[in-house]
């Protein structure tokens, strides 16, 4: 059985739409290049100073290698309307040109020897930078145009080509040495010019490497931004053409007064190694002083901060200030004072001779008065227990005097005496003559007297010198013999004994002061002494340090 369809077909008319689809499909594809609906692709776009004679279609490079072509170029009027000024060339890029990176930049560049045929050349960037979005712009500072031949032919223009014979003509009068002849150069002279320049010039290449090295800046990427910061600099100085004519030509005029003191700039010019050997350890001090400097500056910096806040605080200080400095109340003031400033004034002048003695009495006691209550009894004077400064024995003093008047009764203070004897009799003459020989008696032998007569006087007193100027007490006294002794005992050996044991004592304490003032020679023949009146006694030499122990405790307790 047959069906209804199965012998329908596909009419003329639907047969001719699908052709005439297909063919427009066709005859669009074959032109635009592209499939509809879809991406362009990745595009960027680069702003170049001019667009020369790149094409569309042009070719873009990447190491030599095509990776896409420029598919637009729309040409910027400046802001004068007085022609082209710049470009901005869209390029589609293949994905084997992928990544573009941010700092990348970009060159117009000739195919061909003789110009014509431009391609862009690409450099894509460093691998640290982002890459760029599709749609992005290159800047200007990142692109660069190829010298054309013309430009080159307009550069050496008559004056130019005149200003370069300049050059040449003085550049060979330079070579021939200091007095060039007027008919020329002799044979062979400019090649000594030659060969004294390349002498010379070690030195210079010195301080050129320096130069360079510095350039380099100290972190990578310094010298890339030293020379992105002069593109920005020669551009500025682009924009100002009319500015920087001026300033060649006041250069020029600058240069032609040099020129016309070629002399006094020779001599100066002379004179700059003497300068620079003066100058540099200048410098180097200069330099030196920059850390304090430094660290100057960062001690400062907290109070520079709060410099603000202190002078917002001190405003209504110097308001006040200025309200009391107004003449209303400023009148008021002196009114007020008119009586007063009289007296101060007389206050003021007869204080002078107070202010003085004052003074003095404060010099008195820094120089005099406390270098000496600091002082202590020299060592071989006062045992070490009883060594003590003048200060502190003051005090001592201060303490026996009250413990003398701490008991009383109605009849007023009193104080115990204790008396005592012992077999020792001295007799002392008296300073009074009517009085006559004064006489005592101890229960040891005296061993010497201490200040001795010859240096027991006191300090001299100069009543015609201030306190300040005045010679400080002395504390040192030497060690005199002892009075005349006799001891009260029957038997007759007693009192000589006695008295051959005071004069070992007495040697004994000599020899400890001439080893102290370190007088060897003496205190040798003083040990000696002392050796024989030992034996005398029945004592042995290795007993010595004992019996100087013994007189050390004694005079120790004798000084309490």
């Amino acid at each position: 059985m047959t069906r209804p369809n199965d012998n329908r077909r596909i009419s003329n008319f639907q047969i001719g739409l699908i052709a005439l689809v297909l063919t427009v499909v066709g005859f669009y594809l074959a032109f635009t290049k592209s499939i509809p609906f879809t991406s362009d692709g990745y595009t960027i776009k680069a702003v170049f100073e001019d667009a020369q004679s790149i094409r569309a279609k042009s070719p873009v490079r990447v190491s030599g290698v095509d990776v896409g072509e420029v598919t637009e170029i729309e040409h910027l009027q400046d802001e004068d309307g007085n022609g082209e000024d710049a470009a901005v060339i869209t390029m589609k890029i293949e994905d084997a040109g992928r990544p573009i990176r941010e700092d990348a930049t970009m060159q117009l560049r000739p195919r061909l020897f003789l110009e014509g045929n431009l391609f862009v050349d690409i450099q894509p960037g460093s691998p640290s930078a982002d890459e760029l979005e599709s749609g992005s712009i290159v800047p200007l500072e990142q692109t660069a145009i190829s010298v054309q031949f013309d430009q080159v032919l307009t550069s050496l223009q008559a004056p130019v080509r005149e200003q370069l014979q300049v050059f040449l003509r003085e550049f060979g009068t330079a070579l021939c040495g200091a007095n060039p002849p007027e008919d020329g150069c002799e044979p062979g002279s400019g090649s000594d010019g030659f060969r004294e320049v390349f002498r010379t010039s070690p030195a210079a290449f010195g301080s050129t490497a320096q130069v360079n090295e510095a350039l380099l800046g100290r972190q990578p990427g310094d010298l890339a931004g030293f020379v992105r910061n002069l593109g920005t600099t020669f551009g500025a100085l682009n924009a100002r053409q009319s500015e920087l004519q001026d300033l060649v030509t006041n250069l020029r005029i600058v240069t032609g007064s040099f020129a016309a003191e070629s002399d006094a700039l020779e001599l100066g010019i002379s004179e700059l190694p003497d300068l620079l050997a003066e100058g540099r350890p200048a410098l180097a001090k200069l330099n030196e002083a920059f850390p304090q400097l430094r660290a100057f500056a960062r001690d400062a910096l907290p109070g520079v901060r709060a410099a603000n806040k202190a002078l917002d605080d001190a405003n209504p200080w110097i308001g006040q200030v200025r309200q009391l400095v107004s003449e209303p109340e400023l009148r008021g003031l002196v009114s007020d004072l008119r009586p007063t400033i009289p007296s101060l004034a007389r206050l003021a002048k007869e204080s002078l001779p107070f202010l003085e003695e004052a003074r003095g009495l404060s010099s008195c006691f820094n120089e005099v008065v406390i270098p000496w209550s600091n002082l202590e009894v020299p060592a071989h004077e006062v045992p070490e227990a009883a060594r003590q400064p003048v200060y502190k024995l003051t005090g001592y003093g201060l303490a026996g005097v009250a413990g003398e008047s701490r008991s009383g009764d109605a009849q007023g203070q009193w104080f115990r005496v204790l008396g005592s004897g012992g077999p020792n009799t001295i007799s002392l003459p008296s300073p009074d003559s009517d009085i006559g020989a004064l006489a005592g008696n101890f229960t040891f032998p005296l061993l010497g007297a201490q200040p001795a007569i010859q240096s027991s006087a006191k300090t001299p007193f100069r009543p015609d010198q201030p306190c300040e100027n005045q010679e400080p007490p002395q504390l040192g006294a030497s060690l005199g013999a002892a009075p005349t002794s006799n001891s009260v005992e029957s038997n007759a050996v007693g009192p000589q004994t006695d008295g051959e044991t005071a004069d070992l004592a007495r040697d004994v304490l000599e020899l400890q002061q001439l080893e102290a003032e370190g007088d060897e020679e003496a205190a040798a023949a003083k040990r000696a002494t002392v050796f024989e009146a030992m034996e005398e006694l029945g004592m042995k030499p290795k007993e010595l340090p004992k019996l100087q122990a013994q007189l050390a405790t004694l005079m120790g307790m004798i000084a309490r």
